[in-house]
């Protein structure tokens, strides 16, 4: 079974590297052209692909230790990965409201569009070219292994797919009918794909620091799997809990207070085995046995 998990794990390590490496080129392209030919829009889009840059490699590096080091790399790890991804976002926002702000205030004063060459429409095409590679292999792996995180990966490439594309119709329109509106229009609408990746990344920060990281379709499947399989245990509840991109579990065990304590020990055992069988992003199972006040609460 730990053969199986690694290999899982180390497939989509690979199809992260992969998605890591495009999301890179696609950044250092869009940047290269941008510096040459400017444009409010095609920087809009070099803040969304620095965004997914982020993300990629963070989701690489805590697959890394995941594949290096199993189930038991470091903690501070799942801690670190939430918390780069905050700080992430507090810079890319200021960033970007820094020249957006700038563009409004001068640029449009201008009455000029900055987008004054149908070139930087290549950079957005080649850049759809990455996200559809990425798509086609992170969907590949998805039916190879079966890992959510690759389903997750392989949504975001669908929906940055339609972010290049609009973002390659708006400047080559904004080229052709020399138009201020319609490069705020375009321009807000690449914002609007930046905004969701953050709020993404914001929504799972958020209920991680709040406790509502709760997976309640994930907890329920490992309550009854529990049920079924510990017969004549009390199994009391089970709550599973994303950090990252990860699991942690805790289930909750009423045992008679008189029970001998080789027998819990083998009883948890058991029950982190079942647990972890279940998913294989489930990080670590906590175990908490309270005693029962009478054997005839024990659930059947």
């Amino acid at each position: 079974m730990r053969s199986i998990i690694a290999s899982k794990l180390t497939g989509a390590y690979r199809g992260f590297v992969y998605s890591a490496l495009f999301s890179l080129l696609g950044l250092l392209i869009e940047s290269l052209f941008f510096i040459y030919y400017g444009g409010i829009m095609l920087l809009t889009d070099i803040v969304h692909w620095a965004v997914d840059t982020l993300v990629e490699v963070f989701g690489l590096i805590v697959l890394y230790y995941a594949v290096r080091f199993g189930r038991r790399f470091p903690w501070s790890i799942l801690v670190l990965e939430s918390a780069a991804m905050l700080l992430s976002i507090i810079m890319a926002l200021g960033v970007y409201i820094f020249f957006f702000t700038s563009f409004i205030t001068s640029d449009l004063a201008m009455g000029e569009p900055t987008t004054r060459s149908p070139i930087p429409a290549l950079a957005t095409i080649i850049g759809g070219l990455l996200t559809g590679l990425t798509l086609v292999i992170q969907v590949k792996n998805y039916r190879l292994y079966g890992l959510e995180v690759l389903r997750v990966d392989y949504t975001h490439a669908l929906i940055d797919l339609m972010a290049a594309f609009s973002a390659t119709i708006g400047i080559l329109l904004v080229y052709a009918t020399r138009s201020q509106s319609l490069e705020l229009l375009f321009t807000l609408i690449t914002t609007m794909f930046i905004i969701h990746s953050l709020l993404e990344i914001l929504r799972d920060i958020v209920k991680t620091i709040t406790g509502s990281n709760i997976d309640y379709e994930l907890s329920n499947r490992l309550l009854k799997k529990l049920v079924n399989e510990l017969k004549g245990v009390y199994v009391e509840d089970t709550i599973a809990r994303k950090i990252g991109s990860f699991y942690i579990v805790e289930a909750r065990i009423g045992v008679d207070p008189y029970e001998k304590l080789v027998a819990i020990h083998k009883l948890r055992n058991r029950i982190v085995n079942t647990v972890i069988n279940e998913s294989d992003l489930i990080y670590h199972v906590d175990v908490k046995f309270y005693p029962l006040k009478t054997k005839n609460r024990r659930r059947k």
